[in-house]
């Protein structure tokens, strides 16, 4: 949620220090949801069985801006291709299950961040409609939208190559692009601004 980047980046240290506290713990709480419901080997012939493991290996390197600069809290986790089964096997993770995972493990994230902000600094999130006709985005109530904006530079750069490729599909295909194929565009453009 960029709200909560931009009021992290203006607070005074106290308050700075209690939302990273409560994005630390949004993070821990969104892995203990993939090890217990996404964590998973296979076993048995061509790996026909899937089993329980316990624990998980991952490192977390916490990041406090963007690639432009711009301020971004965030938390990118590298997690071990390897996991002990309940009978202490160390074998492969189950990557199709803990790939299928991921959005639920951002929501899970989202809400967690969400109730702890609320907890700790009693701070009210409301739904903010998007232009492009996805679901609302949660944000701080009360945080300038305009400072949100400032802070979003590569939102922008994103935005204005995924508004060409949109065009140029629809000259190609002579219509626009599906939502899925607008996605994927979203995810081109994405790649191809990234410095």
């Amino acid at each position: 949620m960029k709200s909560v980047s931009t009021l992290w980046a203006v607070a005074s240290p106290a308050i700075a220090a209690a939302i990273e506290r409560a994005h630390q713990q949004a993070v821990r709480d969104a892995l203990a949801y993939l090890e217990a419901h996404a964590l998973y080997t296979r076993e048995g012939a061509q790996g026909a069985r899937q089993v329980e493991t316990r624990g998980m290996v991952a490192a977390a390197f916490t990041h406090r801006d963007s690639r432009a600069g711009d301020p971004d809290l965030h938390t990118h986790v590298a997690v071990a291709n390897k996991v002990q089964t309940l009978d202490g096997k160390w074998l492969s993770i189950d990557s199709r299950v803990l790939h299928k995972a991921i959005t639920a493990a951002s929501e899970t994230y989202n809400t967690a961040l969400e109730a702890h902000l609320g907890a700790a600094l009693g701070l009210r999130f409301l739904d903010v409609p998007r232009t492009d006709g996805r679901r609302p985005v949660r944000e701080i109530a009360g945080v300038d939208p305009r400072l949100i904006q400032l802070w979003s530079t590569r939102r922008r750069e994103i935005s204005a190559r995924a508004g060409e490729l949109a065009n140029a599909f629809h000259n190609e295909h002579g219509r626009p692009p599906t939502p899925a194929e607008r996605q994927e565009l979203y995810q081109q453009a994405t790649l191809e601004t990234r410095e």
